[in-house]
């Protein structure tokens, strides 16, 4: 399977913020892709898989939070980075949708990070 990016985030963001929920993005969509954004307005959050694009290293035991004090668990029992396949899954709040544009608040992408889909949050599916 090839991953195709789908839009590319664009937050300025280079270095790991205090609080990525403050943080808005714009993922904007190649225009090959805009009829695919159709009615995804209709929904409050989505679910983007992006691209830990800057992430070379893959490591298999890591410490939660990067916390050393916290005990070391498998990669697959956390959300870090080090990732074989190095894909991120974010819910974020959408707030608007605009021809190839989309923005969201609360992504935890860096700038740049390739984006390879959306899906809406659907409640009675994602509970």
């Amino acid at each position: 399977m090839r991953l195709k990016p789908l839009a590319t985030v664009v937050n300025g963001v280079t270095e790991k913020p205090d609080d990525w929920d403050a943080v808005r993005s714009t993922l904007v969509f190649d225009e090959a892709f805009v009829k695919g954004l159709y009615k995804l307005s209709h929904f409050k959050h989505v679910w983007v898989i992006f691209g830990f694009h800057r992430m070379r290293e893959t490591v298999m035991r890591v410490h939660p939070n990067h916390d050393p004090k916290k005990p070391l668990v498998g990669v697959f029992a956390t959300r870090s980075p080090t990732r074989p396949n190095k894909l991120g899954l974010t819910l974020v709040e959408l707030v608007s949708v605009r021809g190839n544009v989309i923005t969201v608040k609360g992504l935890d992408a860096f700038d740049g990070s390739p984006v390879f889909d959306i899906k809406p949050y659907e409640e009675e599916i994602d509970y």
